[in-house]
């Protein structure tokens, strides 16, 4: 085919390539120079075609499209117009001149990793490249230039807009740990790491899961009796999912100890002696044998057996749960193995949120800053874990020029909390917010975060962690569940002589007064303290001083049988 315009009229940029062709200055001179006159043929012809249909006369989408259309309409066959394809795809990535063709043209991505650089975006990583083409697949690096390319097309990115970017959810997933590498404080890495979720989830549909009722597995006349309990749970004074899986549990105990002793697999009086006696021998915790004898007895009640049956097993309980009130409770336990107190919470947060940076995984990076962001919030507001978890941004937690706040109404008491956050928490939560993205794009990402959990996972669309991240990680670095925060609290502000009580049930959202006796776990030993330092001064103004002082041994001692006495009736 003949094209009516010569070289000397096409655009200055393809002379110049030309020229660089002929004198071997070109990256692809080498291999150009035997096609020399085949490129400048289709030069001429991209060029006209563009004149002709009013395109810039330049190598771009349209024009490169329109140039193919007119060689299959006038009986090119693939394989020439491929060689063509090639000669202008080769032009694109050594001048940057209508990369978006090439890279949509080619079945494959080979450009050499020296011409990829050359892009303008790359050059704020200049610094990096030769350590980026050492440690990253070429692969990888070019995929990274396409991401550049591709965002900076797109005024806005969103989900839908996400889905326009071609790469498989492994890709993403590798391209979304480079890119928080070497530009750690960009937005865009969360969308990458949402678009990699939505896309493994098409790629592996999950089946739909039932879940059984926790007493699936009880035989006859246990599982038809819990199903009606259970039927009536979401109606006024109906069991909660914890209780009827709590019933459950005592009902598979009593199963297990009528078969073991080969008795008929009822409730009856026999039976309800037979676990009463089983329970009272097995190696656990006084307050869990109370616990198992009082489900039972609750199973009796809403099932309708004989009162009498129910109780015996309540006698059994009540003399348990006296018994375990002499018990160290777990918490005490656990304290005195791994002393702890709100600020060593707020030092190891602090510490947390210092590590963050610097952790090599883009996952480690965002679960500290997330964790680091809890534990604060915990030293200050003591919440319970499923309040903390699923608070939103926007609902529960708000942001605003002048810090945090929230409002929140307790899942448990349905007690109202809110109010203006500490200034101290604001980097903490504003690291959990932007999870390494820069500071200056605060408001952004609140924005599209707004209806989403505070401390949501960024891999599964900002839903909540689940039930037990807060509490495996605490554990790990204090040997305390995150609900330790609120005994702190209680015994930081019982040993302050400025604070009132109130302050720290407003603080955990306690409803009842009978809430505090269960989280104080310290309050007595500092109440007792105190008395001891006041007598002591009142021994050390009276003359007979070992008079006196025996006197207030006493005295402490009787304090000390009250204390107890009140929280066994408690």
């Amino acid at each position: 085919m003949k094209y009516l315009i010569t070289e000397q009229e096409l655009p200055p940029r393809m002379r110049r390539y030309l020229a660089d062709v002929d004198t071997g200055r070109a990256y692809y001179a080498k291999n150009l120079h035997p096609s020399r006159h085949a490129l400048s043929s289709a030069f001429r012809g991209l060029i006209e075609t563009a004149r002709h249909h009013g395109y810039a006369e330049k190598l771009s989408r349209e024009s490169g499209m329109a140039f193919f259309d007119r060689l299959r309409t006038e009986g090119w066959q693939e394989n020439s117009l491929s060689s063509q394809a090639v000669l202008l795809r080769k032009y694109a990535f050594e001048t940057g001149e209508g990369m978006d063709w090439a890279l949509e043209s080619g079945a494959f991505d080979r450009r050499p990793i020296e011409l990829v650089f050359r892009a303008p975006h790359w050059s704020r990583f200049l610094a990096i490249q030769s350590e980026l083409q050492e440690v990253c697949e070429p692969s990888l690096i070019r995929l990274a230039d396409r991401w550049m390319r591709w965002r900076q097309s797109m005024p806005r990115l969103d989900d839908a807009t996400m889905q326009s970017f071609k790469a498989d959810a492994r890709n993403l997933g590798l391209l979304a740990e480079l890119m928080s590498e070497i530009d750690p404080e960009n937005p865009d890495t969360i969308f990458l790491q949402q678009c990699q979720r939505i896309r493994r989830t098409v790629t592996r549909p999950k089946s739909p899961s039932h879940k059984k009722p926790s007493f699936h597995d009880l035989p006859e006349p246990f599982y038809s009796e819990m199903a009606r309990i259970a039927a009536r749970s979401d109606k006024p004074n109906g069991l909660s999912s914890a209780r009827i899986e709590l019933l459950s549990c005592a009902l598979r105990r009593l199963v297990r100890i009528t078969n073991s002793r080969q008795m008929p697999v009822e409730l009856s009086m026999e039976t309800a002696k037979a676990f009463a006696e089983d329970v009272f021998d097995s190696d656990i915790k006084t307050r869990s044998k109370a616990n198992y004898c009082d489900a039972l007895a609750g199973f009796a009640k809403h099932a309708n057996y004989p009162s009498e049956i129910r109780e015996a097993l309540m006698e059994t309980h009540n003399a348990l749960k006296l018994e375990s009130s002499s018990d160290l409770r777990r918490k005490e336990v656990a304290l005195a193995q791994n002393p702890l107190n709100l600020v060593d919470l707020a030092e190891i947060a602090h510490a947390r949120l210092r590590q963050a940076p610097h952790q090599d995984h883009i996952r480690t990076r965002r679960r500290d800053y997330a964790l680091a962001g809890a534990m604060a919030l915990l030293a200050k507001l003591p919440l319970r874990s499923l309040d903390l978890r699923t608070g939103r941004i926007g609902k529960e937690f708000h942001r605003d020029s002048e810090g945090w706040s929230v409002e929140i109404e307790t899942s448990k008491t349905g007690t109202f909390i809110n109010g203006r956050l500490a200034d101290c928490l604001i980097p903490y939560l504003d690291a959990t917010l932007l999870m390494g993205v820069g500071e200056m794009h605060l408001w952004t990402v609140y924005e599209a975060r707004v209806g989403t959990a505070l401390f949501g996972n960024p891999a599964r669309g900002w839903k909540p962690f689940g039930d037990n991240w807060l509490w495996e990680n605490m554990r790990r670095l204090t040997g305390h569940g995150p609900h330790i925060a609120r005994s702190l609290t209680y015994d930081a502000v019982v040993e302050d002589p400025d604070l009132d009580l109130r302050v720290a049930q407003a603080l955990c959202g306690h409803a009842q007064e009978t809430s505090r006796h269960f989280y104080e776990l310290n309050a007595d030993r500092y109440r007792r303290l105190e008395a001891q330092d006041i007598l002591a001064e009142i021994a050390e103004s009276r003359p007979n001083k070992k008079a006196f002082g025996a006197f207030v041994e006493n005295a402490l001692l009787q304090l000390d049988r009250e204390c107890k006495t009140q929280t066994i009736q408690t």
